[in-house]
């Protein structure tokens, strides 16, 4: 009878090891930066609840324009708390000044217009309709065997997207004009690192610095799950 006593509290302690509540922490991370006049303003103030020695992120802003704050709250034998901070803040290059409208004098002549040459701009292949720019800056959908300054739309390489010119004897081509766009190259977000352990009593507020006058005020208490 004794044994099986012993046996049933022995297993009973074994259960309630592994079954141990892990000690949890309330974190508070309060953002601030300045305002028009200069003064701190909160403009974030997010609370996350973790266990001792796990890791937690808290985010704050986009993944252009923000912050990436990581911390990791430890318990000490004598009640302090160390706190591993990592913040990764992320700020968009300002923006670059327009450039003052200019209006030119006179309006520059086309380059086309020294050849004399109409500008083939764009085809309508299954009406076989051909968009013309005449010298005097005229466009307009126009079929083969019509005439343009003089020279008669002749033929279209549909392949080649070369259209066949002729006038007095002389033939010429035309090749399509293709409008080219050029992607702007993405703006380049700069990134900042701060790496920081603090070691502070649960409870207490530590101010943590950050880029372009950003802190962090930072506080972490143990929560009793007991009540």
């Amino acid at each position: 009878m004794l044994r099986s006593l012993l046996a049933v509290l022995l297993v009973s302690t074994a259960f309630a090891a592994d079954d141990a509540v892990p000690t949890h922490l309330k974190v508070k991370a309060t953002f601030m930066r300045p305002d028009k006049d200069g003064k701190p303003e909160v403009y974030a103030e997010p609370t996350v609840i973790t266990v001792d020695g796990k890791q937690t992120t808290i985010r704050v802003g986009s993944a252009e324009e923000g912050v990436v704050f990581t911390v990791t709250p430890k318990v000490n034998k004598d009640g302090t708390l160390t706190l591993e901070a990592v913040a990764e803040s992320r700020e968009a290059p300002p923006a670059p000044a327009p450039f003052p409208a200019v209006t030119p004098a006179a309006p520059a002549a086309p380059a086309r217009a020294k050849s004399n040459l109409p500008f083939f701009h764009g085809v309508l292949t299954k009406d076989k309709l051909f968009s013309i720019e005449d010298a005097a800056g005229k466009r307009q959908w126009v079929p083969l065997g019509r005439r343009i300054d003089g020279w008669t739309l002749k033929s279209y390489d549909e392949k080649r997207e070369a259209l066949t010119l002729s006038r007095l004897g002389q033939s010429v081509e035309l090749v399509l004009h293709k409008a080219v766009i050029v992607d702007a190259p993405a703006p380049q977000v700069a990134v900042s690192r701060t790496n920081t352990t603090i070691t502070v009593k649960p409870g207490a507020k530590t101010l943590l610095g950050g880029a372009g006058g950003r802190t962090i005020a930072l506080e972490a208490e143990i929560l009793d799950l007991s009540k």
